[in-house]
């Protein structure tokens, strides 16, 4: 979908965009990484890679390679949003998504530990 990211991106981008994120299993053993565009309650495809691999969290230098490849197709000025999946609340894509500019989003891990005025919990409530 790459050839045709411009010409969807160039007038979607003319009010803040809503980026996609996510991981999800497919075929026999594979997983893919999908992002896509959020307009009219649809999510529109802009790319996605495949591999062999059991269902679960994509390494995250997958999930950096699709944010920066993402980062060069949005058009100049653009707000964004970006919304991802637990694997997208690492301590890795921070930095990159953060370069990226824009909000974000996501539902972190239920491993994730935070701490609140030194009280430790998990985020799984």
């Amino acid at each position: 979908m790459l050839p045709y990211a411009d010409v969807l991106l160039r007038p979607l981008a003319l009010q803040p965009l809503v980026l996609g994120l996510a991981g999800s299993g497919v075929g026999r053993g594979g997983t893919v990484l999908m992002s896509h565009v959020i307009s009219q309650g649809r999510a529109l495809p802009l790319a996605w890679r495949v591999r062999q691999a059991p269902p679960g969290h994509c390494p995250a230098e997958r999930h950096i390679a699709v944010v920066e490849l993402l980062s060069g197709l949005i058009p100049a000025g653009t707000q964004v949003g970006l919304l991802g999946d637990g694997a997208c609340d690492g301590p890795r894509l921070q930095p990159t998504r953060q370069a990226a500019g824009g909000a974000y989003a996501c539902r972190p891990a239920t491993s994730t530990l935070a701490s609140w005025e030194g009280e430790t919990f998990r985020l799984n409530a």
